[in-house]
């Protein structure tokens, strides 16, 4: 069923537009600051004596005795990256989601095995880790939960034209 409204003549014609636009949510914000995070981290030290992630071999997150390339930005690189664009597009929930899980396993699996070296070497697995790893383990935290965040906050705009 169908209604008409008649104007009168005389009457000015106005036109209503609806515009539906979007502003930064605070899931964007918290998964940039995890993405930032993630990023500095990797140029951070994460081993007692100097060891940063690219002198840090990929293989040591399976086999602790593994020497040599690649290194484990093989496997931080992607995930920054996966994040920071989780953070940027309007439906990124899940890949922020997906970025801190994995991030946090990766970091998991590296205190897992320095944990079992620093052990049969007789050392303390708190006097074995640097800041990279609590500033990378952290990144993945919040980056897992942004995804949870609302991402954007929808704003209606009605624009009246005369």
């Amino acid at each position: 069923m169908s209604v008409y409204r008649t104007l009168p003549q005389d009457a000015p014609a106005r036109t209503r537009r609806t515009r539906w636009s979007f502003a930064v949510g605070p899931g964007m914000v918290v998964g940039l600051v995890a993405t930032i995070a993630l990023v500095v981290s990797m140029f951070m030290s994460w081993q007692t004596g100097g060891a940063h992630p690219s002198a840090i071999p990929a293989a040591f997150l399976w086999d602790r005795h593994a020497t040599g390339d690649p290194s484990l930005l093989v496997f931080l690189i992607p995930l920054a990256v996966v994040l920071g664009i989780g953070s940027l597009m309007r439906g990124g929930s899940g890949l922020r989601v997906l970025a801190g899980l994995l991030t946090m396993v990766v970091v998991g699996v590296y205190a897992y095995q320095l944990h079992e070296v620093s052990n049969s070497l007789g050392v303390s697995f708190g006097d074995a880790l640097d800041p990279g790893f609590y500033v990378a383990a952290v990144a993945g935290v919040v980056g897992f939960v942004s995804g949870f965040v609302p991402t954007t906050v929808p704003a209606r705009r009605v624009d009246t034209v005369a």
